[in-house]
């Protein structure tokens, strides 16, 4: 199964605890590493990154939590996706084509009321020429990072000898 579109979150039950689960991934990581995925574990949330060295700015990560809902049973929810300093980059750009958009637009209006020259509303496509430019590279990465979701997805499912997203479709949880 493919993983579907872009940041993927899925949750399953497991009949193995979180801590299984932590060893079965970190001992599949031993077993067979080809790019160097490494793993941080902090008790109830594990990360899978790709080293630094070699990776590119749309190079995706996978965080797994765990939720022992009873004796024996454990929800584990997945989530694949680009770092955080990339989701705030994006936040942080399409902001601030926001505003600058909105002060174009306010200045302009404040200029014609006053019956000048409005060269304010000469910021509107300059704001929408820059959003389209970010729209266009994070369409490219998502693209661009397809394989590498694929990698992590199919990484987990060897170690826990399961297809997650089918499980979690069939599941429905």
């Amino acid at each position: 199964m493919e993983v579907p579109g872009f940041r993927p979150r899925f949750k399953f039950e497991s009949p193995m605890a979180g801590a299984e689960i932590t060893d079965r991934i970190r001992e599949r990581l031993r077993q067979e590493n080809p790019r160097g995925i490494w793993l941080k574990n902090a008790h109830y949330h594990i990360m899978l990154n790709f080293p630094h060295t070699g990776s590119e700015a749309w190079t995706p990560q996978m965080e797994i939590n765990f939720e022992e809902v009873e004796k024996g049973r454990t929800v584990v929810r997945c989530m694949i996706g680009p770092t955080n300093s990339i989701w705030m980059l994006f936040a942080a750009g399409y902001l601030g084509c926001i505003l600058l958009g909105l002060t174009g637009i306010t200045f302009g209006i404040a200029q014609v009321m006053l019956h000048h020259t409005p060269w304010g509303f000469y910021a509107v496509p300059f704001v929408l020429l820059l959003a389209g430019f970010m729209f266009y590279l994070e369409r490219t990465g998502r693209t661009r990072a397809q394989g590498d979701m694929r990698l992590l997805k199919d990484l987990v499912d060897q170690a826990l000898g399961c297809d997650c997203l089918k499980l979690a479709e069939d599941q429905a949880l």
